[in-house]
């Protein structure tokens, strides 16, 4: 049996999104969504053109969609007795802000 890895979450970005340069010259851009207050807010990752797409697109409050997969912090989980997991983007859909469309009316 193959092992799948997907997610879809979806909910408002609660900073600003951080477009940051890792090696190999490749683009990265971080964030958090929450999607309620009862869960707790899930850190995003988006790699190459998503990130720099996401980074032009995206600010505090946007509410957003984002399918990937998870990943670990190995670097963490190395030096703790904890891990941490993200979600890797793979295809992020800017949901409409009403508030917005009732400006543009």
């Amino acid at each position: 049996m193959k092992n799948l890895n997907s997610i879809l979450i979806e909910g408002e970005i609660l900073e600003c999104p951080k477009l940051s340069t890792v090696s190999d010259s490749l683009e990265r851009c971080t964030f958090a969504i929450g999607s309620g207050d009862e869960t707790p807010a899930v850190p995003i990752v988006a790699y190459g053109r998503l990130a720099l797409r996401a980074n032009e697109l995206l600010d505090k409050g946007s509410s957003i969609r984002v399918v990937g997969r998870l990943g670990q912090d190995l670097e963490s989980s190395a030096t703790m007795d904890t891990f941490r997991l993200w979600v890797i983007a793979e295809h992020l859909e800017v949901k409409p802000s009403f508030a917005h469309r009732a400006e543009v009316a």
